[in-house]
């Protein structure tokens, strides 16, 4: 479901640990799974931070004390603004960028974003996430290969 003509919609699968192979000594990162319509997937590795947060997102479970994100999204509510939507619209050497495209009264605003930061807001403000069709073409998996 195309919005500005190549952005993608797609739904958050989830967070999941990447594997490493035995010779690997760094620790495992967080891998945030997106799904398009078509079952392309796309892999944004994320900090454990954000990882969680978006679990806990997911799993709309609510913490005693609001997280990082929680607090974001109160803020903007104060501000009389909310989260639009998230798009991952760039891919350079190896680093995913995201946009947090916000609503305030002054009009829309359009903030570059770390993609586990914009999609932990986007789930918490239950607001749509977008690919590029030009990120899916450079980084997509098929379904099968995770």
């Amino acid at each position: 479901m195309a919005t500005g003509g190549d952005e993608v919609r797609v739904d958050v699968v989830g967070v999941f640990e990447q594997q490493q192979t035995p010779d690997e000594e760094q620790e495992s990162t967080p891998l945030l799974v997106l799904r398009d319509g078509s079952d392309r997937e796309l892999h944004v590795p994320v900090g454990s931070c954000e990882g969680l947060a978006i679990h806990l997102a997911i799993q709309q479970r609510v913490v005693p004390r609001p997280l990082t994100h929680d607090l974001g999204i109160r803020i903007l509510e104060r501000l009389s603004t909310s989260v639009e939507r998230v798009v991952i619209d760039d891919l350079s050497d190896e680093v995913y960028h995201a946009s947090l495209h916000l609503a305030a009264e002054e009009g829309p605003i359009s903030v570059p974003a770390r993609p586990g930061d914009a999609v932990a807001l986007a789930l918490r403000a239950e607001a749509p996430v977008y690919v590029t069709e030009e990120v899916f073409a450079r980084a997509s998996h098929s379904r099968e290969s995770f």
